[in-house]
């Protein structure tokens, strides 16, 4: 076996060296047809050039159709991406047979790449099948305001990608999850309906005037420009604890304005507290000595 790796391994440093010895000899290179090898260049150029703007056409025609019919603006971004994967594909593979590759084992070898690649990046495929679901369902399009899972904070969907999505936060942060992620979790879309409840909750001492209370939410929730004022309020008793009474006061406003409509109410009820003298009451803890 040894005598065997040693005689290929002179064999091939013995043809290395020939390859060598030809290139020295002014002759090889004058053999060479480079007018021949520059068309083959030239052609394949060409061939790139034009089927470059010919992509940058069609995305542009699949985004207008996609766009004239109201299509899931992730579906459209997903279909160009595969599109443009596809056809960049097979314009590399003509340009390659062009020039003089064989093209069935460039084939091959990019079959063996991609199954290797696939393998290596088992998470990563089920974050692509989890974004083909997502646009494919269409549970949520770029624009809507949803809660991620148990998280209370409100977010507004900034993009829809293969392998991730990206969404915009309260503060303006760019927040990205994983699509398997999302998919496996609870994702509530407050854009589904034209209008959504922007509900704020307190406490007020028990021996307070329910009344007084019902009047000072009413005059807030008319003075909220934010409010959808010609749908009904909803104030009411919600929990009466020992020490409080918790009420609710709601009305209906657009889903992207809930986040600023809820501190608005917050202050325009810490307001009229104290314009009234309410106090917010706080807990009371007994400690008992009794043994």
């Amino acid at each position: 076996m040894k005598d065997l790796l040693a005689w290929t391994g002179k064999n091939q440093a013995n043809k290395l060296e020939d390859v060598i010895n030809d290139a020295k000899n002014p002759t090889f290179w004058e053999s060479i047809d480079w007018s021949g090898i520059l068309k083959k260049f030239a052609f394949a150029l060409i061939i790139f050039i034009i089927g470059y703007y010919v992509l940058k056409v069609i995305n542009l025609l699949i985004r207008k159709i996609m766009n004239r019919h109201n299509i899931n603006k992730g579906l459209t971004h997903f279909l160009i991406k595969f599109f443009s994967f596809f056809y960049l594909f097979v314009l590399f593979t003509i340009i390659a047979g062009n020039l003089g590759f064989k093209i069935t084992s460039l084939i091959t070898l990019i079959g063996s790449l991609g199954l290797a690649i696939g393998l290596a990046m088992q998470g990563s495929l089920q974050d692509l099948a989890s974004g083909i679901l997502i646009v494919t369902l269409n549970n949520f399009r770029v624009g809507d305001y949803v809660y991620v899972g148990e998280n209370d904070n409100l977010l507004k969907v900034y993009s829809i990608n293969l392998f991730n999505s990206l969404f915009r936060n309260s503060s303006n942060h760019i927040v990205s999850f994983p699509n398997s992620y999302l998919t496996k979790n609870k994702i509530t879309n407050l854009s589904t309906l034209d209008y959504v409840y922007c509900s704020y909750y307190f406490h007020v001492p028990v021996d307070v005037d329910v009344e007084l209370i019902k009047t000072l939410c009413k005059e807030v929730l008319d003075k909220e420009e934010l409010i959808i004022h010609d749908q009904d309020y909803l104030i009411k008793i919600s929990e009466i604890t020992d020490y409080s009474l918790k009420f609710l006061m709601s009305g209906q406003v657009k889903a992207k304005d809930l986040l600023a409509c809820q501190g608005n109410l917050l202050e325009g009820m810490r307001l009229a507290f104290k314009d009234h003298g309410i106090k917010v009451p706080h807990q009371k803890f007994i400690i008992s000595n009794e043994e």
